[in-house]
């Protein structure tokens, strides 16, 4: 699989950026290949174990969960 982030013209660090694109990514994933459920957990592991040496991954993967639950209280809320 080869992914392309065309990250709208913007290069970002930012662990919350990240998570972003990560998000994007799940939700592109989850509506345009349902039945493919396996594919985002390997995405996540592959994204963990190419951080060798820094915690930068642990930190982009929590602010990811942050971004989860904010969305579904936006949609829970309206």
């Amino acid at each position: 699989m080869v992914l392309i982030d065309f990250g709208l013209a913007q290069i970002s660090a930012q662990p919350e950026d990240k998570g972003e694109d990560l998000y994007v990514l799940q939700r592109a994933i989850k509506s345009s290949h349902a039945d493919v459920d396996y594919v985002m957990p390997e995405i996540l592991k592959a994204y963990r174990e190419c951080d060798t040496g820094s915690d930068k991954a642990k930190i982009v993967l929590n602010r990811l969960e942050e971004i989860r639950l904010r969305s579904r209280k936006r949609d829970m809320i309206g």
